[in-house]
């Protein structure tokens, strides 16, 4: 993926903008993109998700290279979360008013034609072109799980009370657990990251003329006003990947 580029907005009700994006393109062959959507407060939630993205751009930045395996890139991004997650587990734990701070966090490597993706929490990644639309991630949510078991169905999740209680977050504990995805790619696959504050206000099936819009402008800002356009409860932030 030659092309990163990404947009955050503070939506249409939340006071403060709690989500961070990064994104470098480090050759031809090695780019990285990172997203994280803060929680735990005002302060809290923006101090999770800074110390987080900061920590993970500096570590991908060193550790990266386009000669890495498999293996040693499920390590360096494994390594990542583990290092930010203990940092903001420490900065809650010396400050009263950040004690219940996280983050979600995507970490994506784009390594020749293979994506390799590291999270937690119910920030999304999505691959999508002409012929699909899928979503790579699984959200690390109470309503997830009922759908899982078979208690409630997809539909019932969207629209639940509990929809928004995640069940894994960056700092919330000493360790967490990431999932690593690996996905080849197409040349005309387009990878969007978003926060929740995006992907509730996107209709299936709709993903790949806005997505197409966006790298053709290189912007985007399309998904941001959508957003905004059918509500924007939440921050919203969009990073869009393609050839």
């Amino acid at each position: 993926m030659r092309n990163i580029f990404g947009a955050t907005d503070v939506g249409m009700v939340r006071a403060t903008n709690q989500d961070v994006f990064k994104a470098e393109v480090l050759s031809d062959a090695l780019a990285f993109a990172i997203l994280c959507d803060g929680m735990g407060g005002e302060k809290g939630g923006n101090v999770a998700s800074q110390i987080t993205s900061d920590y993970a751009y500096e570590a991908l930045k060193r550790e990266l290279s386009a000669g890495l395996s498999e293996t040693s890139l499920r390590s360096v991004l494994f390594s990542v979360v583990a290092g930010a997650n203990a940092l903001v587990h420490e900065a809650a734990g010396k400050d009263e008013d950040l004690s219940h701070m996280g983050t979600t966090i995507i970490l994506a490597v784009f390594l020749r034609a293979t994506l390799y993706i590291a999270c937690v929490g119910d920030s999304r990644a999505y691959i999508v072109s002409q012929t699909r639309e899928l979503q790579l991630t699984r959200d690390h949510t109470v309503v997830q799980m009922l759908v899982d078991i078979g208690e409630i169905t997809p539909e019932d999740a969207k629209v639940h009370p509990k929809r928004h209680l995640i069940t894994r977050a960056i700092g919330a504990e000493p360790s967490v657990d990431a999932d690593f995805i690996v996905q080849d790619l197409s040349p005309d696959d387009i990878v969007l990251l978003c926060s929740d504050g995006l992907y509730n206000y996107l209709e299936p099936g709709t993903f790949y003329d806005i997505l197409k819009r966006c790298a053709d402008e290189k912007s985007a800002s399309t998904l941001i006003d959508i957003a905004k356009e059918r509500g924007g409860a939440d921050n919203i932030t969009a990073v869009v990947c393609s050839n």
